[in-house]
């Protein structure tokens, strides 16, 4: 006889998918993800945006990722191979000249440096979960290359009006192929909708987005589980001061113990009749027969208030992955031991979204650049068409923040690498340099101060362990 397999009951299956009285109502949608962000992302993004507008919290969240992951720009740091296949100063100096040198015009309309470029690439992809910029020529003479970028608006993308090629398939505004999932071309409407989709080869696009499922064609903003309790702390708070203002107005109600006593000023009354009087500072007022007066009371903000907003805040600080310490400002009671583990928590957080917006955005900028540069004569690498790669080899510096206790890490870094542990490479970019720049300004500063006739003072370790014996020197 065959083995009998006995197949779990329903309630010994996933807990989740359990049905009862308090989940009847529950039916998520379960849709492609392409369906899902075609259907909600006009609405989000318009959401987000809305609050990125108006309200401080979202807005810091969505200034403090663009600071920490982009800052004033993700520094190239070339790592170009010379003939003999190893790493070659000269070369790598020569093509972050020439770099830094089309970085200036880089933007067609001639307003933005790279580095804003890549920074707004960034608040487009925090906004509105994808960012496009399209590559382009310029022809403003005295440029030291045609190549331009371009800045697209996610709105703009348009499967309306628009035309396929061949066999493909138009899904909000991106034509692929839908055997393999290649994206072919966009279609873009101009920005008020009115002519025909302008259709764009996918070899002129950058186009970024963070990738939740696969098949995915457009991105969607990673803020959009903070949206709905960010509002509704929106509408809390305003109700709130908007109570607090018309509760700090009324100070006092008069009750008239003789209804039949006349007013003694029928001029001061409301719209609807009633008698409103002002109080001026300092004065006491004599009443009138038969009037009491009874102080108002009103304790606004509510004591509940505090921490109501304290426990909303950790919600969006969860949801937009912003540290509430960064998001609220609020740093009351906490060590350096905290905060060196919440900076080094948020750090760690940031090296994916820093390496992503890397991938997708400047490594693209950056190797049609080298095209570009190479096809106009404006640097000579010899053997490049036959393999690019080998010029195209570099580091990005994103931003570095300062260190909570800089002496404690210094040493820390200095023990490292006597013990062989860190290289002063990796010290120096995790300081947001680069090593060799570090040692020509050590080089150029000694040069200066020795034709100064000045030498740098020594400080003996004592003094830096012990301020306090400075005294006795």
């Amino acid at each position: 006889m065959g083995k009998v397999v006995r197949l779990p009951q329903r309630s010994e299956r996933y807990a989740a998918a359990k049905t009862g009285r308090s989940h009847n109502g529950w039916h998520p949608v379960d849709l492609s993800v392409n369906d899902l962000i075609s259907m909600a992302g006009p609405e989000v993004r318009a959401r987000v945006r809305q609050l990125i507008r108006d309200f401080p919290y979202f807005k810091r969240a969505h200034t403090v990722l663009s600071d920490y992951i982009v800052g004033e720009g993700i520094a190239l740091q070339s790592r170009a191979l010379g003939p003999d296949n190893k790493y070659s100063p000269a070369i790598s100096k020569k093509i972050e000249e020439g770099f830094r040198r089309w970085a200036d015009e880089a933007d067609i309309a001639g307003r933005l440096h790279l580095n804003d470029i890549v920074r707004l690439a960034k608040d487009q992809d925090t906004e509105c979960g994808e960012f496009i910029i399209i590559k382009t020529r310029s022809k403003r003479p005295g440029r030291y290359l045609p190549l331009a970028l371009q800045m697209y608006e996610p709105d703009w993308l348009t499967s309306f009006g628009a035309t396929r090629s061949g066999a493909n398939r138009i899904e909000q505004g991106i034509e692929y192929d839908e055997t393999t999932g290649e994206v072919i071309a966009h279609h873009y409407s101009d920005p008020k909708g009115y002519l025909k989709p302008q259709r764009i080869e996918a070899e002129r696009i950058i186009h970024g987005f963070k990738t939740l499922r696969p098949g995915q064609l457009r991105g969607i903003s990673d803020f959009v589980a903070g949206v709905l309790v960010t509002r509704d702390l929106q509408e809390c708070m305003e109700g709130e001061v908007d109570g607090f203002k018309f509760a700090s107005k009324w100070l006092a109600f008069i009750r008239q113990l003789n209804p039949g006593l006349s007013a003694a000023n029928d001029d001061d009354t409301d719209e609807a009749g009633r008698r409103i009087q002002d109080l001026q500072n300092g004065i006491i007022e004599y009443l009138q027969p038969g009037e009491d007066v009874t102080l108002a009371s009103n304790p606004r903000p509510t004591p509940q208030l505090t921490p109501f907003v304290r426990l909303i805040l950790t919600m969006i600080a969860v949801a937009t992955g912003v540290p509430y310490e960064l998001l609220s400002g609020d740093y009351q009671g906490l060590s350096w031991a905290v905060v060196k583990v919440i900076r080094a928590d948020f750090k760690f957080s940031l090296a994916p979204l820093q390496a992503r917006h890397i991938r997708q955005c400047c490594t693209p900028i950056f190797h049609t650049f080298l095209d570009e540069a190479v096809l106009h004569g404006k640097l000579n690498l010899p053997g490049y068409w036959a393999d690019p790669w080998r010029y195209r080899r570099a580091m990005w510096q994103p931003p570095v923040s300062d260190a909570a206790d800089r002496l404690r890490d210094a040493k820390a870094d200095i023990d490292e690498k006597n013990n062989l542990l860190r290289s002063p490479q990796e010290i120096a970019a995790s300081r947001g340099r680069q090593y060799e720049d570090v040692l020509d300004e050590i080089v150029e500063a000694e040069k200066l101060a020795a034709d100064r006739k000045l030498s740098p003072k020594e400080t003996s370790t004592a003094l830096a362990n012990n301020p306090a014996a400075i005294n006795k020197e």
